[in-house]
């Protein structure tokens, strides 16, 4: 029992004395969502560093693992210093340089391909369904953070790496195009509010806080739902091909909500996918510059078998 306690507080010290990066985080976190909110009103969005600042320490310490705890850190640090920005982001940006992507989808489809999404599954049964695959997007991180953290190291740093990769590589589009939803644009209902009036009044609280103070409404391109999801289900078959199929349905739902309730056009979709995927393929070529290559085998050390007589 005393061997279990100080572990416990071995984790704790271990967490709050060599993980400065996310109480540094923390700290720069909180300035700029106060000068945020003296300046413009607004809040940054609170979405996943503010989740995973909760929730991470939290489950590498009831894990006993101090490396899940000191690993985390830098995530959490990284996720909520971009959600910040994200929000500042928001807040700079006026109508007047806000664009519509909607003329793409008719280029691609030759339709108002969300409002025929609309038109074709609208129930309540669907709306439902809908938000809640919407919302799982920071749940699905946080998963795959801890499975892939205690199934395959190598899978849970490439995973990590592109999940930063993919979200800067976003913020950066936000800051150059910044990009109208198409409720905002009147060319599709916004389901989102309809959903939560159904879910359970638990769950309701629960997607308040989630989307609390959202500021940045004009960043729909790419879909960060769309990128976020399809991460998971491309480190999840790096895992394992039984747990990619698992994480197919899951993705799909998500694809299948943000479009359904008005969030993103198809092209909005299709850039989250590509960014993850670009990501992926960036951080995969990286990583393998960076592995240590094995020396070339000299000719003395091959051995050499002896004559038979």
């Amino acid at each position: 029992m005393d061997e279990a306690v100080a572990a416990d507080q071995d984790v704790g010290k271990g967490f709050l004395g060599s993980n400065f990066s996310l109480l540094a985080a923390v700290l720069i976190y909180v300035i700029i969502v106060v000068a945020a909110y003296l300046r413009f009103g607004t809040l940054p969005e609170i979405t996943l560093g503010a989740v995973a600042v909760l929730i991470l320490p939290f489950a590498g310490l009831i894990l006993r693992s101090k490396e899940f705890v000191k690993s985390s850190a830098l995530i959490v640090a990284v996720l909520l210093t971009y959600e910040a920005l994200q929000g500042i982001t928001g807040a700079l940006v006026t109508s007047g340089n806000v664009v519509s992507l909607a003329w793409v989808d008719n280029t691609l489809v030759g339709s108002n391909f969300a409002l025929s999404v609309q038109r074709a599954f609208l129930s309540s049964a669907a709306t439902l369904i809908s938000t809640v695959f919407y919302g799982l997007h920071i749940f699905l991180i946080l998963i795959a953070l801890v499975l892939f953290w205690f199934k395959d190291r190598a899978v849970y740093r490439g995973y990590t790496y592109s999940l930063v990769v993919t979200s800067y590589l976003a913020l950066l589009t936000f800051v150059a195009l910044p990009t109208a939803p198409p409720w905002m644009t009147g060319t599709a209902q916004n389901l989102l509010g309809a959903g939560y009036k159904e879910l359970p009044t638990v769950l309701q609280e629960l997607q308040k806080v989630l989307l609390s103070g959202e500021s940045d409404l004009v960043a729909a391109f790419p879909s960060l739902h769309a990128a976020y999801a399809t991460l998971f289900s491309i480190f999840m078959f790096k895992l394992g091909r039984r747990y990619g199929v698992v994480s197919l349905p899951i993705a799909g739902g998500v694809y299948f909500s943000i479009i359904y309730l008005g969030q993103h056009y198809l092209i909005d979709l299709l850039g989250g996918v590509a960014y993850a995927a670009i990501s992926v393929y960036a951080v995969d070529w990286i990583l393998g510059r960076l592995r240590p290559k094995s020396p070339p085998l000299s000719a003395s050390s091959v051995p050499v078998s002896e004559p038979t007589s």
